[in-house]
């Protein structure tokens, strides 16, 4: 780890003061890319140590699987928000983040003027909801993916746990990463509002702009063939049946010969039409078939058809593997695999520099001055 290479964000110091999956999340990426990345916590340690899961299920601020993927790439230490040490380091960054207002406050009485304030909360800093809290699951509801999500009739459904923090981390990214650029003609700092529920919104562009301009709210899944996922034998898969002739060849290939030839099942949208009598017709024949069987057969044919994958399934798939996705890290003494590079970057690439810290790991030596990480 000590070898990495120098990332595209060699330099840049930041100081991550966030208490949220997204600023944690964020910061992390920076210090993927090479930032030298320096965790400000008080003595309960950053909230993420207190997230399940568990390494083997016994609790601890160094056991925490979460806090080990979100705040890799960091060091640590102790020194609260209102501590002078903090203030110091607040002096020296080059960006730093924060997940509210009063540590927003804090960092324009001491940044200066050319740090990068990065603050990614609930609601944003302004606006009514400003000071309200927030969640994943105010999230999915206040940005409509509550109401999209699911099936028809049943209660509006959120979506998995913390895919909001993730993507709104992305999302500041993104602002830390063009606010410094912009830095470098102006030689000024700025501040980067992220709220987490408008970063998702983000992500409803399609089906916001169809409530807006018809004036009605998208339908929600069906849950048959034409909406998938449906059972296989061993698991679930998604099939597309759109083009006449993608049609044929796969209804052929599952034994239905008579409904790929029925002009009435040619065009997709007239299939819609008759979705209640095919739907049961084709999941017969695809549940007596194993996924990864439908899977090679179909796409032979050049149907596309998905095999929906499970986090054991993930751990062994052998396209992430031979991609380099995953990366050895390790926590509390115990050796494990995490996700590793969100993208490749030839000439700057992504890399591991170090494991999440333990709780204040590296106060002594950021005591006595903060020289990016591999300075002697």
């Amino acid at each position: 780890m000590a070898d990495a290479p120098p990332g595209a964000l060699s330099g840049v110091l930041v100081l991550d003061l966030s208490t949220r999956l997204s600023g944690a999340f964020c910061a992390r990426l920076m210090g993927d890319l090479g930032a030298d990345v320096v965790l400000a916590e008080g003595p309960e340690g950053h909230p993420l140590r207190a997230e399940p899961p568990f390494l083997h299920d016994v609790d601890g601020p160094e056991r925490s699987l979460l806090h080990a993927y979100a705040n890799l790439n960091k060091r640590s230490i102790d020194a609260p928000l209102d501590d002078p040490r903090t203030s110091d380091l607040i002096a020296e960054a080059d960006v730093v983040l924060a997940s509210d207002a009063p540590t927003v406050g804090r960092v324009r009485q001491h940044a200066r003027g050319d740090a990068v304030l990065v603050a990614v909360t609930p609601h944003g800093l302004t606006g009514p909801r400003a000071s309200a809290p927030g969640n994943d699951l105010t999230a999915y509801a206040l940005s409509g993916w509550a109401a999209m999500n699911g099936l028809q009739g049943q209660p509006p459904l959120k979506g998995s746990a913390n895919q909001v923090g993730y993507l709104a981390g992305v999302i500041a990214l993104v602002g830390a990463t063009a606010a410094l650029h912009e830095r470098r003609a102006s030689r000024q700092g700025q501040e980067v509002d992220v709220s987490e529920t408008e970063a998702l919104t983000l992500t409803a562009g399609p089906t916001l702009l169809s409530a807006a301009y018809e004036g009605r709210s998208p339908e929600r899944h069906i849950s048959d063939v034409f909406g998938g996922p449906v059972p296989a034998e061993d698991g679930y898969v998604s099939a597309t049946f759109s083009r006449a002739h993608f049609w044929r060849d796969a209804m052929n290939a599952l034994g239905l010969e008579e409904l790929a030839e029925d002009p009435r099942y040619l065009d997709p949208w007239s299939r819609r039409k008759y979705r209640a009598e095919l739907a049961p017709m084709i999941e017969a024949r695809l549940v007596a078939r194993d996924r990864w069987g439908l899977f090679e057969h179909l796409s032979l044919l050049r149907c596309v058809c998905g095999v929906v994958l499970d986090m054991r399934d993930l751990d062994q798939n052998e396209h992430l593997q031979d991609r380099g996705f995953f990366v050895e890290t390790e926590q509390d003494d115990a050796v494990y695999r995490v996700p590793g590079a969100p993208f490749k970057m030839s000439e700057t690439p992504w890399s591991l520099r170090c494991r999440a810290p333990r709780l204040g790991e590296h106060t002594a030596e950021l005591c006595r001055g903060w020289r990016p990480r591999g300075d002697a």
